[in-house]
């Protein structure tokens, strides 16, 4: 344990980190990073010291897996100006809604007076509410409870009704963190997709409009400070943040135009590791986002399409590390190799993506946590390098990190979660 723990002090070549990385004490919630649960997510720290360390005031920071948009809002609390791709379409919505600085006094929206109308209008409609749409989602009634499925339709209507976009979508995202809330989810599950027992469902009986007005009421004071923080950047330095609903593999910018990158990509195929996917999946229905086709969004994420003549495939692999893996592997059991192949394929895609936008003699900074494959480790810090470096990146230093504390628990139904992770810096030349 001793070595274990003086390993992610270090740097890759065993000279001391002369930062902590674990930032065990610190609030990881501030401001608009509390505004929705988001799992496996950087934290706020990593991408503050990230953004000082390997940028400049006014550069354009990209993060091609944005998720809940982290380094988007920590670029414009410094002054960057930033770009955010993920194919999930609940991230990019919830990364969009950190990153609008709402000024909700010019946007004639008052969230008391929201709330009093909106439950004034629920008892009056109280024994005629509305039964969701059976096309939202074909088993509903087994994630939600019947009277929680026509509390949070209600809901839905009443915010559609809202003509304004950015308080709109805020207030989407405030519900979807009442959906999560509200469903019959086991929390307990990094696969999310377990029901609580019978006899805790006995027990559970969420109230929908409670907890969006708690939750409006905690958004609001969030907004308003993450508002106010950026009132304090220099007035002549206007810095904008843009998020895309895209795929990794296709980045939309052209050559070199980006200053940096600060991302966390996923450290393997959805299927056996985190399910973002299927974590989003109950909002994205509820939302109606990207007309809710889950198995779509869910094909195009990292290592979801399966490739034939797998072993042919796995002597191309680029990676020696994932390599020695995945031949012992595939001598007990080739189908776990058949699921996690093409994800590596599909990193080594983004690793290209993001060389080829980067400028020249600039940081791409990249934090990912180890995996395992059938309960063999696997390094991917050694694996995200000899990806980087066969696209043409050089190396410079590697930050080793114990998670303290996470969404996701740390033992769950099917298994350990990862308690560690790595911070590599690669350069463009």
């Amino acid at each position: 344990m001793g070595e274990s723990r003086r390993k992610r002090q270090v740097t890759l070549e065993g000279g001391p980190a002369l930062e902590d990385w674990r930032f065990a004490k610190e609030n990881t919630t501030y401001l608009v990073h509390g505004l929705h649960d988001y799992p496996a997510r950087m934290i706020p720290q990593i991408a503050e010291r990230l953004l000082n360390l390997y940028t400049e005031k006014s550069d354009t920071v990209l993060d091609p897996f944005c998720g809940s948009g982290t380094t988007l809002v920590e670029a414009s609390l410094a002054g960057r100006n930033s770009y955010g791709v993920d194919i999930n379409p609940l991230a990019a919505l919830i990364a969009s809604v950190k990153t609008t600085p709402i000024d909700f006094r010019k946007e004639d929206f008052n969230p008391t007076k929201f709330l009093h109308e909106l439950e004034n209008k629920y008892h009056s409609a109280k024994d005629v509410l509305p039964s969701p749409p059976a096309r939202i989602l074909p088993n509903l009634l087994h994630w939600f409870k019947k009277s929680v499925a026509s509390d949070l339709e209600f809901l839905y209507r009443e915010i559609s009704r809202v003509r304004d976009d950015e308080i709109r979508n805020f207030l989407k995202v405030i519900f979807s963190a009442t959906v999560f809330r509200t469903s019959n989810i086991d929390h307990r599950s990094s696969r999310f997709i377990r029901t609580l027992s019978k006899e805790q469902l006995d027990k559970f009986n969420p109230n929908v409009l409670s907890e969006f007005h708690k939750n409006l009421v905690s958004a609001v004071g969030r907004i308003e400070g993450y508002v106010r923080k950026l009132r304090l950047i220099d007035p002549e330095e206007k810095v904008e943040a843009q998020v895309y609903q895209l795929d990794a593999r296709q980045l939309p910018f052209s050559e070199e135009s980006v200053d940096s990158i600060i991302t966390s990509p996923p450290y393997g195929e959805e299927k056996n590791t985190v399910g973002y996917v299927r974590w989003a999946k109950l909002s994205i229905a509820w939302l109606r986002l990207d007309d809710h086709k889950i198995k779509e969004i869910q094909k195009k994420s990292l290592g979801a399409i399966k490739r034939e003549k797998v072993i042919a495939y796995l002597e191309e692999l680029p990676t020696k590390t994932a390599k020695q893996v995945l031949v012992r592997l595939s001598k007990v059991d080739l189908k776990r190799v058949e699921d996690a192949l093409p994800f590596f394929f599909d990193y080594l895609e983004t690793l290209r993506e993001m060389y080829r936008v980067l400028r020249n003699k600039s940081c791409c900074c990249i934090v990912i946590g180890n995996r395992s494959i059938r309960k063999i480790p696997l390094d991917m810090e050694k694996v995200t390098v000899e990806l980087a470096s066969e696209v043409g990146f050089i190396h410079k230093r590697s930050f080793y990190r114990e998670i303290p504390m996470k969404l996701i628990p740390w033992n769950t139904p099917t298994g350990k979660t990862i308690s560690e992770e790595n911070i590599i810096i690669l350069e463009k030349m």
